[in-house]
């Protein structure tokens, strides 16, 4: 992953954006809103490429006359299903960039066939875990959620606690999730924090907030203005203050001085 990320991150976007799309067809019988983020890094800043996706909790149907909620309350798919279409549809998409030589390939891959054939069907015994949280309480929730993950990259300031010049080290703390989430630090030298700390920066260009089903760019506006239509015809309060004209369209940021739209983070 870490040799092709060009080749390799839209594939990771695109088979988890799939497979959830694939779902809601065929259960919920429309299409679901999905914004994906990609995140590269564990709370070590060891290299752990994976995405954060927060999925619409029903499907806006073909005619867009009809929302779909799923009929349990407690899941909206079976994950260990949908981490088997995944890993599915990942591996299928992995073995025709392998076979058409379009990936660069570190000494560490096995080069013969037949130790490929091997390596892919370890690949597909080894179960692959997707993880779901439980439905937001409302957009306050969202927003909270995408404010800490879509425009940080690795590390934080705030868990820096110590740089040392002298021995030239950085101390910063993380989260130890083997040991019921406990907080604890870790000290690196100079040269080992840059080296983990450039793993997670991205080619130029490589977008890494995507969004898919009735969220996606050529669609969003109309999709999104019937299923409010929906919920109102429901009886259903649309959570959701009131637009000024200033304000930019979903999805994009605004300086909250001026309200002028399009800020761009470097």
């Amino acid at each position: 992953m870490l040799a092709n990320q060009r080749k390799l991150y839209p594939l990771l976007f695109d088979c988890a954006a799939q497979s959830l799309l694939e779902f809601g067809r065929n259960r919920l019988h429309g299409d679901l809103g999905i914004t994906a983020v990609l995140h590269t890094w564990g709370q070590k800043l060891d290299f752990h490429p994976h995405l954060h996706c927060i999925v619409t909790g029903g499907a806006l149907s073909p005619d867009r006359k009809e929302w779909h909620s799923p009929k349990q309350l407690k899941f909206l798919f079976p994950v260990g299903a949908l981490g088997t279409l995944f890993r599915g549809k990942f591996l299928a998409g992995l073995r025709q960039m392998l076979e058409a030589g379009e990936l660069h390939l570190p000494d560490s891959e096995p080069k013969i066939s037949v130790n490929r054939a091997r390596w892919f069907s370890l690949l597909y015994t080894r179960r692959w875990v997707l993880y779901a949280k439980r439905p937001f309480g409302g957009p306050q929730q969202v927003l909270s959620y995408l404010a800490n993950y879509t425009h940080r990259v690795a590390l934080s300031n705030r868990r820096i606690v110590a740089v040392d010049a002298r021995h030239q080290s950085v101390t910063f703390t993380y989260r130890d999730y083997r040991h019921g989430s406990q907080r604890k630090e870790l000290t690196l030298s100079a040269l080992e924090f840059i080296r983990r700390f450039s793993l997670h920066i991205l080619p130029p260009g490589l977008v890494r907030i995507r969004h898919y089903g009735i969220l996606g760019n050529n669609r969003r506006k109309r999709d999104i203005e019937a299923a409010r239509a929906i919920f109102i015809s429901r009886g259903r309060a649309v959570e959701l203050q009131p637009r000024s004209v200033a304000d930019p369209p979903f999805g994009e940021m605004c300086c909250p001085s001026c309200r002028k739209a399009g800020i761009r983070l470097a």
